[in-house]
């Protein structure tokens, strides 16, 4: 898709769809729904801010390495597991001398599917199928694993800690910002540009820098999209379980009124309730 007006290309894609938006940043715009402020979520939307997650434990070298989708983790099969600071398997030492962070965090049981770690540089870590956060019990699937990214402060909450970074990353050129935009985590992402419609799509990145998409589910405009990801959870079809709000790293509108070429791209704020302007025309 070319720039449009300003003839300036933003990847803003590499963020949200797994595609380049042609987009011109400036500093002031309208919200998403057209108003001189930007539009807040619906009622009810949390509002939590929370501190940046500690960077992932460094993978293991290939030598000696253990694939964790061969061990057996007695939190993901037995009928009476009880939590335990303390290691209750061989798999559960595992987890504890390879990735301390991760076993800190709660988590006593690996997919084999790698994720992302918190910053942008940091290695790798396998992604957490059983993980405890204050009591509470949380499952993901080896393919779908939780998406915490170590910020376990409000699993229920939205996170904001990488709003600023989203918005460095889509007008960056093509430059990561050092820190994170999402990875390890799901990004929600709302495109009235998609030629079905208005498409609620929800994505995964497989690496420091690329997502896929997981699924996708069309509605009338963004606001209708908005209001049924708050409502029925973060999933659309195609996923395998819905999300915690935990685990959506970032929320994002791209906004094509009236179908017309001019586009901007809205990231949400959880710590205002707030959307706040990323990227568009002047």
């Amino acid at each position: 898709m070319g720039a449009v007006g300003c003839g300036r290309t933003l990847a803003a894609g590499a963020v949200a769809a797994g595609v380049i938006l042609g987009l011109c940043a400036c500093s002031t715009a309208t919200g998403p729904s057209g108003s001189a402020n930007p539009s807040a979520g619906p009622s009810g939307a949390p509002t939590i801010e929370q501190a940046v997650a500690p960077s992932a434990s460094p993978s293991p070298s290939h030598s000696g390495y253990v694939n964790p989708g061969t061990l057996d983790y007695p939190a993901e099969t037995a009928a009476n597991y009880v939590y335990s600071d303390k290691p209750q398997s061989k798999s559960e030492e595992f987890i504890k001398d390879t990735y301390p962070d991760l076993w800190a965090q709660g988590v006593r049981a690996l997919s084999p599917k790698m994720v992302p770690g918190y910053n942008f540089a940091d290695p790798p870590a396998p992604g957490a199928v059983v993980q405890y956060i204050n009591g509470v019990r949380y499952e993901g699937t080896n393919s779908e694993p939780l998406g915490f990214r170590g910020k376990t402060a409000d699993p229920q909450a939205l996170p904001s800690d990488t709003v600023a970074n989203v918005i460095t990353a889509v007008n960056g050129r093509g430059a990561w910002p050092a820190g994170n935009v999402g990875q390890g985590g799901y990004l929600v992402a709302i495109n009235e540009k998609d030629p079905k419609g208005t498409a609620l799509g929800v994505y995964q990145f497989i690496n420091a820098s690329t997502t896929k998409r997981l699924g996708v589910k069309y509605f009338d405009g963004w606001e209708s999209a908005w209001a049924y990801a708050q409502t029925h959870g973060y999933a659309v079809p195609g996923m395998d379980r819905e999300l915690n709000p935990g685990e959506v790293a970032s929320v994002q509108v791209l906004r094509a009124p009236h179908h017309s070429a001019d586009m901007t791209l809205w990231v949400f704020d959880s710590s205002t309730n707030d959307w706040v302007f990323a990227a568009g025309p002047k």
